[in-house]
């Protein structure tokens, strides 16, 4: 890829634009156009994180999918809504990976849907130590 040493980009928000995965609006005056994305960033990382988004949704129990799951709820059949929700997902994506570049660490999926106590959920059945 060409997106060089990714701890050159201080916030995942940069390497986001960097990607063309920002949303952009068109404003004069008193007029407001809709928010769309941008794309003026790099369009083979762009094209490389819409893949990657493609195969996420479809895994069986993901993040991304339940991401892409909350957006197109509201109409699932609406290709435009899912379009959109699959952009966002790209984007998390994108968010992801610079984050694990960045810190040097594995992915760990069981991290990013954390309870709201803020708990770690257990990943299988607990082994407690008997002591006698």
């Amino acid at each position: 890829m060409t997106a060089g040493d990714l701890r050159r980009f201080p916030h995942h928000r940069q390497f986001v634009k960097f990607c063309g995965l920002d949303l952009s609006t068109q404003q004069s005056g008193q007029f407001r156009g809709t928010s769309r994305l941008s794309k003026h960033g790099n369009a083979r990382l762009r094209y490389a994180f819409w893949m990657a988004a493609n195969g996420a949704v479809r895994m069986r129990q993901h993040t991304f999918r339940e991401k892409y799951a909350r957006y197109i709820k509201a109409d699932p059949q609406n290709p435009d809504r899912k379009r959109k929700a699959l952009c966002a997902v790209a984007a998390k994506v994108a968010r992801v990976a610079h984050g694990l570049i960045k810190t040097g660490t594995d992915y760990r999926p069981y991290f990013e849907a954390l309870p709201p106590s803020g708990a770690l959920r257990s990943r299988g059945p607990s082994r407690q130590v008997l002591t006698s």
